[in-house]
Formats: C-alpha cells, structure tokens, sequence
C-alpha cells in the first residue's frame, strides 16, 4: 500500500504494509483475504503487561510481568534426550529464575549484565520464585511493550507480532471505519461506540470500560447480521410449497438397525416423517448432546429422501468429520442401493469432477462434504433434502445457499448444544425443533475425576490401564499463545513419550496445516496410534470408539461449555470411559467447574452453568469473530440478541433509512460457519 492510499473493509490483504504473496497465501489459511476480515481477527486472550510486580509479592499461578539483571544463565541434558535451560535474574531484592525446555538457542539471545522484562507465570520452588517458558524482551526496548497486549491465533509462518503491526496499520489507514454502516439513528438509539472506537479497544483496549463499550458493539453487529439473515430466510422459505413427500414410513430403515431407537430418537423421526408429508418444505433443529444418535436419525430422513426419489446433501463443519460421515453412510445405506459420494477441497480435481458430474446426473443418491457443496459448479439433479450438522454454530447463509440449489428442498439441523427453549424463537426464528435427551442404553457415563498437578500422575496410570486394554486416549494442552502453546505442547509429547515406551504417541498442534492435522487425527481413528496429544480443540472431532479415555491439561484454562465437548470425544461406544481434568488454578471458579464436570453430564445444565460462572466477561476473556452466534454465548447476550431481533424486523420493514445498505448485505452474503474454538 503507498502512503498516501486509505484502506477500505474490502481492500484485499496485500494493500496492507507488510503482506506480499507469499503472507498472503499463509493468511488464506485463517480465512483472512481482506482488511476487514483481518479487523475481525480478534485477539483470543490478552496479557496485561500494564504494571511491574515483584514476583516474592505473587502467588503461585499468577500472571505477572517483572524485571530484572540476567546474572547467570546455563544449559544441561535431561531424561528423554531432553535439555533444559535456567537463567537467574536479580532485581530489587530479590532473585528469580526462568527455565526453558529443548530451547538451548536462547543462550545466545540472552547476556549477562543486561537488563530484561520477564513475563509470565509464577511458581514458588524452595523459596525462589520460578518462571516456566516466559516471555523475555529487552527492557526498554521496542518489543518491550507496557499496556494490555493482544494474542492472536496464527498459523505456520505468522505470529501475534505480525498480527499486532498489521492491526495497527489497518486501524491507522483504513478510512471505512469513519463511515457508520449502521446510521446515525440505529447507533444513537441502542447508545453504541463508532466502528473507530470498537475496533481499536477491541484489538487494543486502554481499559476494560473501552473494552466492554467495543465488545458491545461488535457482538450487537454480528447477530443484527445474524437476525437479518435468519429473518431474509424465512421470508424466501414462506414462498415455497414443493417440499411434500409421498413416501414417509421409514420402518425398513429403523428395522434394519443392528440397535433399537431410543424414545427420543423414534420421536424425532416421526416429527420428520410428518414434516415431509406436509407442502411447506421441513426446517427442522435436531438438538441433542453429544452420543445421543442425532446422526442415524438423519440417515432416516436420507432413507426417506431416497424413496421418494429425492438426492440429499449432508454438509459438516470439517472435512475429517464429512470423510466419517461418508463412511459411516456408505455402510448404512448400501443394502437399500443408495448411492453415496463425498466432495472436499483436498479431492484431487479430477475426481472432483467425476463426482459433480454423477452429481447432475442423479447417478448419486446421497453426497457428503464441507462448504464445497456451496460451490456454484456443484448441481443437483433432484436435490430434496439438506442436512447439516453444526456442531455450536447456526451457518443460516450455507443452509440457504445450499437449499436453494432446488425448489422445495427439505432442511434439516443437527446440533450438539443445548439451547433453552426460551431463547430458541429468536435463536431459530420459525425453525422447528426436536430434542433427543436420552442417550442409548449401551452408552455407559463418561467417569469424571477432578486432580491437581501433585496427584496428575493419577491420570496418566489410569492411561496406561486402558492402553493395556487395547484402548486409546485423549491428551488435551490448552491453547494458548503460538510459542507457548507450541512449547508446552512438545514438552508434554515428549513426556509421554518417554513415560509410555512401547506405544505409539502422536501430536496435533496450531502450527500445523490443515491437511496434516486430519492426516494425523484419521490415523489415530484408524488406530494407528495409541494416545493423541493435541494443542487444537477437537470438540468438533471424528468419532474414535475406541478411544476411552481423556486427560485434559490445565483444565482452569477451559470453560465449562469446552470441557463439556471435550470429555464427548470418549464414551462413544459400549465400554467404560473415563476423563480426567487437572486441575493447576487455585480459584474457586476453577475448582466450581471440575464439581460440576464430576457431578453431570446433562448438556443443558452445563449450558447454564457456564453461562452463570462466566458471567458478563472481563477484558482478560476472548474476543472471536464469529464466536457470538454459538449457543453457549447466545445465554450471555441474550438482551443484546433480542434488540438485534427487534432492529433486524425494522430494518426489514424500512424503519432506518440512513443504513449502508450495499455494507449490510456485504456482510450477510460473507456470514459463515467459522471454527468453534472460541467465545467472547
């Protein structure tokens, strides 16, 4: 970008001082392609580096920013071929230590007789104070940053220092957040900050005042766009009466299950089956928690579909889930002849086209994919049915696009997070919904046990029993920042390593790309490996039955909702399963947490639960673009989710006349189903 040029919202990435091809490429991965969504790349966590603290003065856990004169500093081998390097600082009476591990390169960076910021958290070990994998910066120099410092979420080749520069770039030039979309009249009457204002205190807030007047903002945009198309949609679908089926008795498909139904599973086809006898085409939510059988009972409405001699779409939120869809499917439906095929971006295109052309030619019944079913190459030749499955996520514009691929097309919405009926009218509009509660008797409740970093080992010998077993396990790290993240990762890999010789161990974290992370994920389905080490969250993850155990790690650093869908990737099938969370915070909230994981596994009770311990936020929570619209944060903003409704109703009927029309929709047409790692 010259100097003298303003960026706009929709100006693509390379404008922005810093990014050439080759960022750019690497930003693709983040879906990041303009300087509006670069905006919308909200930091995760924030560190506050706004004060000094000596760290005698702080207790154990805390997260505190200190300084000091490096007096000595050494590297020496440990067990598992491991090194371990130890630098001593003293500052104002006082000493401490930072100790890094497989990081002996630090040695050079560092001298003696410098002074240094160390940041990070503190332990007390035989009277002195220790820092474990800090952050060092040079004091005073331009690293050395006081205030409230943002982290990002990145990607191979990117870190929150690049991110920070190139916020910092957009906030200055970009001449689109002077010009208020909303209008003067809608920002006046619900009392909100300038888009100026939001964005900057969003990515980097003076206070948590600012930061709660931009949070407000920015959420209160996000579910208007929400509510307006959710509203746009049901005005479409009231047009249409093509959807009746003739042929609604799915009894063949449900006699030939190798199970029996459960109450709620045989309730929620038969709200299905009476659905699709009706001329108004079927918007219907399957919610339900994690285990319960959503899945087979849109294989019956699939069935149905197929009868009437309709092709259905099953879309979900990953690739590796659509890849177990396929599969599953495939077995489920070949004695009845239905034809299934699977369409994802890393098919190779030859195959892509062999696929879509069977496609048109109604040589395929059933076809199972990402968001590349939106394609516009992708044509049906008698779609009937959509069936997607969202996980915490209501993607209205993929629903829509991909229902409008045919008239009269059938909807159907599986999710695994509960909502309250209060909230599903303004959640869901005029969608219907059924709720299966019970899970099949088979399926034996997860045992949860809460343990500290003294008794952690307590975890890992309940591991090493289920591997004996023939069994496999879940080893979750918490997501924190790129180095540390990254760092704490290969630390616990290599623990494991050493502790569980003999098995094979493998590890997923952030800096890998997409299609080495499935590749890693699939093998451990197939069981390849035996424990799985991951640094990503895998709430949205491929079904493992024979994994039967999870050890999540820092479990203080997850919240309620997480946890929940974390400890769902075990007890998938017949046997025993156990999650273990250890816990190293000394808060109440934490511990309150770990007591209800141990006492429940309702998902609406959870649901409540974490919204109550969460409460309204503070500024060292998250900030994700895309994250408003989950459920879990759906409790949270319920008063701001209402006013968006209202407000979306007005818009509609022309209430506002100032809106930025051409904005408004740019942003409809741009709503999407994002990763669900986050909440606000």
């Amino acid at each position: 970008m010259k100097s003298n040029e303003k960026l706009e919202f929709n100006s693509p990435v390379t404008e922005i001082k810093g990014i050439g091809n080759k960022k750019k490429d690497l930003l693709e991965n983040l879906n990041i392609f303009t300087a509006g969504d670069m905006l919308r790349h909200f930091p995760f966590r924030f560190r506050d580096r706004r004060k000094f603290l000596s760290p005698v003065m702080a207790s154990d856990g805390s997260e505190i920013l200190t300084s000091g004169i490096l007096i000595r500093k050494g590297n020496r081998r440990i067990s598992g071929g491991r090194s371990m390097s130890t630098i001593t600082f003293r500052g104002d009476n006082y000493s401490f230590v930072a100790v890094f591990f497989n990081m002996p390169y630090l040695m050079k960076s560092l001298n003696v007789g410098t002074e240094y910021s160390v940041f990070g958290k503190v332990s007390h070990r035989n009277g002195m104070a220790v820092f474990t994998t800090p952050e060092i910066t040079e004091k005073g120099s331009e690293q050395d940053r006081l205030g409230i410092i943002p982290v990002y979420h990145c990607t191979a080749g990117i870190t929150t220092r690049d991110f920070i520069k190139w916020e910092t770039e957009i906030l200055k030039n970009c001449g689109s957040l002077d010009k208020e979309w909303l209008g003067e009249t809608l920002v006046e009457e619900r009392k909100l900050c300038s888009q100026r204002y939001a964005y900057t205190n969003a990515h980097f807030p003076e206070s948590e005042h600012k930061f709660a007047a931009a949070r407000y903002r920015l959420v209160y945009e996000e579910l208007l766009i929400y509510q307006l198309a959710l509203r746009s949609e049901e005005a479409e679908r009231e047009e249409d009466r093509n959807g009746k089926m003739d042929f609604t008795d799915p009894s063949e498909f449900i006699k030939s299950l190798p199970f029996t139904l459960t109450s709620g599973q045989r309730n929620a086809v038969e709200d299905i089956r009476k659905d699709l006898a009706k001329e108004k085409p079927m918007n219907r939510l399957i919610q339900g928690d994690v285990g319960c059988g959503k899945t087979v009972v849109a294989e019956a409405a699939v069935y149905l579909a197929f009868r009437n001699g309709k092709q259905s779409a099953v879309m979900a939120p990953t690739e590796i889930l659509a890849r177990q869809h396929f599969h599953d499917m495939s077995q489920a439906f070949e004695k009845f002849g239905i034809r299934t095929g699977l369409l994802v971006s890393s098919m190779k295109e030859s195959e892509k086209k062999r696929i879509l052309e069977q496609l048109c030619d109604g040589d395929i019944d059933l076809i199972v994919g990402t968001h590349s079913l939106l394609g516009e190459k992708v044509v049906f030749h008698n779609l009937g049915l959509v069936v997607t499955d969202e996980q915490h996520r209501f993607g209205v514009r993929q629903r829509r696009a991909l229902a409008e691929k045919s008239s009269g097309v059938n909807v159907l919405v599986m999710s695994a997070t509960p909502i309250p009926r209060t909230l599903a009218s303004t959640v869901f509009g005029s969608m219907d919904f059924s709720t299966i509660e019970m899970k099949p008797a088979s399926r034996l409740p997860v045992i949860t046990r809460g343990l500290t970093g003294k008794t952690r080992n307590k975890a890992y010998a309940a591991v090493r029993d289920q591997l004996s077993k023939g069994h496999q396990a879940y080893v979750v790290a918490p997501s924190i920042d790129e180095d540390e993240n990254l760092n704490s990762a290969m630390k616990l890999y290599n623990e494991l390593k050493e502790k569980f010789r003999g098995y094979k161990v493998s590890l997923i974290h952030g800096r890998m790309g997409k299609d080495q992370k499935e590749e890693i994920m699939w093998a451990f389905a197939r069981g390849e490996s035996d424990i799985l080490v991951s640094t990503v969250v895998i709430e949205v993850g491929i079904n493992v039955p024979g994994a039967t155990i999870i050890v999540i790690e820092n479990s203080e650093r997850f919240g309620l909702a997480q946890l929940h869908q974390l400890r769902g990737r075990v007890g998938r099938n017949d046997l025993q399963s156990y999650c273990y969370l250890i816990n190293y915070g000394s808060s109440s909230q934490s511990e309150e947490r770990v007591r209800i994981m141990t006492e429940t596994s309702d998902g609406f009770i959870i649901a409540r639960e974490d919204y109550r311990l969460r409460g309204p936020g503070d500024i060292m929570g998250t900030m994700q673009h895309g994250a408003a619209a989950e459920v879990s944060n759906l409790l949270r903003y319920q008063d701001i989710l209402e006013a968006a409704g209202d407000d979306a109703l007005k818009i509609i009927s022309g209430s506002y006349k100032d809106l930025d029309m051409d904005e408004m929709n740019r942003r409809i047409g741009k709503l999407s189903v994002v990763d669900n790692s986050n909440v606000i």
